[in-house]
């Protein structure tokens, strides 16, 4: 019998070349066609090519809960001591007490829940407000005459209340906003949130 001979021969490296020549030469073709036609759209239309829209910033920033306070009668201090006149003694001061005329507004300070509004027997007429990322803030010696609830929604820089003097433990003090922030449940500085030289 006839012996069949195998037709099938396998390509030679200067034919593989050539292929690849082809290949790589038609990809660079589709790409310059692709970068005319997209520079061409751009052109006529005037419009550019939808960009993904900005990261929008989350962070919480308070504001002052007072505009145009007098001064900052006492600073936090959460180990150093101070004198109460009222109670005539030593003691540490974990919040910030903002001088300024009786009647004086007082805003939020970030937007968020008002949880409580109580008269405190230490600290006079008192406003809770719960914000996110476990933060909350705590206003107190304001007006009997306050401007929100218990489970009102608040906004930033929305009028609460106004200054009072309805606290007992530093009545002696000119009138003055008491302002504390909690983080978690614990009492913070609240400094470390509010830039109150921003007035």
């Amino acid at each position: 019998m006839p012996t069949i001979k195998n037709n099938i021969r396998t390509a030679t490296p200067m034919e593989k070349n050539k292929a690849r020549a082809i290949a790589f030469s038609t990809f660079v073709v589709v790409l310059m066609l692709t970068v005319a036609i997209t520079v061409t759209t751009v052109s006529l239309t005037g419009k550019k090519p939808k960009q993904p829209p900005a990261e929008v910033s989350t962070a919480i920033v308070f504001g002052v809960p007072i505009t145009d306070y007098t001064s900052i009668l006492k600073n936090c201090s959460m180990t150093e001591l101070q004198f109460n006149e009222t109670m005539n003694r030593w003691e540490s001061h974990k919040s910030v007490d903002i001088e300024a005329p009786l009647g004086t507004p007082v805003l939020a300070t970030f937007a968020g829940t008002v949880t409580s509004v109580n008269d405190h027997t230490m600290y006079g007429r008192q406003i809770t407000i719960e914000h996110r990322d476990g933060l909350k803030t705590v206003y107190s010696n304001l007006d009997r005459n306050v401007n929100v609830s218990q489970g009102d929604r608040v906004e930033k820089g929305q009028q609460i209340g106004k200054v009072g003097q309805t606290g007992s433990v530093e009545f002696t003090d000119t009138p003055h906003l008491r302002v504390e922030v909690y983080k978690n449940g614990k009492r913070v500085d609240p400094n470390d949130y509010i830039d109150f030289s921003t007035k």
